[in-house]
C-alpha cells in the first residue's frame, strides 16, 4: 500500500532562551517522513522514518543566528497534533503543535 500524506502544524519550539513560534510542514510517503521546520526566520530541513502509528525519528540541522546545529529527534504525530523532542548537540528542545488544516481539507 502506497500512503502519501501532507500535514502542516503551528508549533512552539521550547528553547533555553524562550519559546519560539513557527510552523512545521510534513510529507509522509509510506514509511518516509520529510519535514520543514520554519522557526526563527529560517527553514530547517529534516528527514527520517515514521511507522503506521505516527511514531517517527528525524535528523537534520537547526539554523541559529550564529551556526547550524546537528539535531536528531523522535516523537509522535497524527492529523491533529505533533509532539517531539529534538536533541540539539546535547540540549533537548521540546516541540509541540496543532494542525492548521481542518479535518477533510488538504494543504
Amino acid at each position: 500500500m502506497n500512503e502519501r500524506k501532507q500535514l502542516k502544524y503551528n508549533i512552539v519550539l521550547n528553547t533555553n532562551i524562550g519559546n519560539k513560534i513557527g510552523t512545521l510542514s510534513a510529507k509522509i510517503n509510506d514509511d518516509t517522513l520529510e519535514c520543514v521546520i520554519a522557526v526563527m526566520k529560517n527553514e530547517n530541513y529534516f528527514s527520517g522514518t515514521i511507522n503506521s502509528y505516527g511514531k517517527f525519528k528525524i535528523q537534520g540541522h537547526l539554523k541559529t543566528l550564529t551556526n547550524n546545529i546537528n539535531c536528531k529527534g523522535e516523537g509522535y504525530l497524527d492529523d491533529s497534533s505533533i509532539t517531539f523532542t529534538l536533541n540539539a548537540e546535547g540540549r533537548d528542545l521540546i516541540v509541540s503543535g496543532t494542525s492548521v488544516v481542518k479535518a477533510g481539507e488538504n494543504i
